[in-house]
């Protein structure tokens, strides 16, 4: 059989498959095992280290539907914010910079919203 090019096996064998499909001994597997997870519930991320200040995972699935977001994500100037907080030497000093500028207020008042809600009777 030829061995150049395209790899015979599939790239989701571990090694110990790989190894026993060069010898001729393994069968393919069927679809629904390949991932041996079967009929099992796939947990959700979680986080490593929380706190008190950690957004859980399903508020953070919010920000992601938000279409009050994806408005103000299109402005490419809070998008280069965005960018220039994640690459800052002190995080924390160029967030504090940003909430001079109108526009990164509202994208935060816009997660806000979806984080924290107002609770009735607040504004």
């Amino acid at each position: 059989m030829p061995t150049t090019g395209r790899s015979r096996f599939e790239s989701r064998c571990s090694v110990v498959c790989w190894k026993s499909h060069k010898s001729g001994s393994c069968q393919e597997s069927p679809e629904e095992n390949i991932t041996g997870m079967g009929s099992e519930e796939i947990a959700p991320p979680s986080y490593r280290y929380e706190t008190e200040d950690t957004v859980p995972m399903h508020k953070l699935k919010l920000l992601e539907e938000s279409e009050g977001l994806r408005e103000v994500l299109k402005n490419a100037n809070i998008r280069d914010m965005l960018v220039a907080i994640d690459n800052a030497p002190d995080p924390g000093k160029a967030i504090h910079a940003a909430m001079l500028e109108p526009i990164f207020v509202e994208f935060a008042d816009e997660c806000l919203k979806i984080v924290q809600p107002p609770v009735s009777g607040e504004h």
